[in-house]
């Protein structure tokens, strides 16, 4: 009995040729052994192997061959450099790579982004797993990161969004911390640095050639650069005034008021709706 292992049309003298032209493909298209990324966050077939030498946060790794990488559509707590301390959730962000990295011999598949380098000099990728699972994913799911939009970079966001909601309403990891819980603008302390999720109204929009200000009740203000309106839909931001929005982003000083600096709608709602972009 003749098992049909080859196409109808390969006669039996011919399969020798047949299986010589398989191995040809798979030695002269290396990139045909990477797995194509699974689930609803895939964006393309990875296009390069990699092995991780050395693992600095949840969302930054060292290759063996010396170049940095950092994972799109992430942020993880900062682990402490120069004396100052570790974020909160920073080492087991950490550990969790690490332990998802050694149960996968160290290889990672890579799916450069548009914008495929940071102005650090890190490559800037999707990582995938060789079973085509997203590693940012693994970690949203165990809420040990928050998202983070940075175009030209958004092709899945609201795949990883989706991730992040899920891990939210379980208050897993960081969202059981009540520095990720939303604080209404007024109520923020001058001091106030870091991510921080806040919801207040914005009072008063100011323009210049470069940049637009949202401010907010309170000591905040929204800071978007006029070369980041192109994400967004036209009628903005006169479209938030005198709305309650929803921030979310890293706080830092600015003369006597508190910023947050926003480059992309998912990193501002307006009361229940987001504000659409393109």
């Amino acid at each position: 009995m003749r098992i049909g292992f080859f196409r109808k049309g390969v006669s039996a003298t011919d399969a020798p040729f047949a299986l010589w032209g398989v191995f040809l493909v798979f030695c002269w298209f290396p990139s045909s052994v990477y797995p194509t990324p699974v689930g609803g966050c895939a964006a393309d077939a990875a296009t390069e192997r990699v092995r991780v030498g050395h693992v600095y946060d949840g969302d930054t790794v060292k290759l063996t061959d010396g170049r940095r990488l950092r994972f799109i559509g992430i942020n993880t707590p900062e682990i402490g450099h120069n004396g100052q301390p570790d974020q909160v959730l920073a080492l087991q962000a950490r550990a969790a790579l690490q332990e998802i990295l050694h149960t996968h011999n160290q290889i990672l598949f890579l799916q450069y982004g548009e914008e495929s380098q940071d102005h650090y000099g890190r490559l800037l990728a999707h990582a995938y797993l060789e079973d085509g699972t997203d590693v940012a994913v693994r970690l949203l799911e165990q809420g040990l990161a928050t998202t983070l939009v940075v175009p030209p970079n958004t092709r899945v966001q609201e795949c990883y969004q989706h991730h992040e909601d899920e891990a939210r309403e379980a208050a897993r990891g960081l969202w059981a911390l009540p520095d990720y819980q939303p604080v209404d603008s007024r109520a923020l302390h001058p001091d106030s640095r870091g991510f921080r999720i806040v919801r207040g109204r914005v009072t008063d929009i100011r323009q210049s050639r470069y940049s637009i200000w949202l401010d907010l009740d309170g000591p905040v203000t929204l800071h978007v650069n006029r070369k980041d309106l192109v994400n967004f839909q036209n009628g903005f931001p006169d479209s938030t005034l005198h709305r309650t929005v929803v921030a979310r982003g890293w706080i830092t000083a600015n003369k006597n008021r508190l910023q947050i600096k926003v480059r992309h709608p998912a990193a501002l709602q307006a009361e229940a709706n987001a504000i659409p972009g393109k």
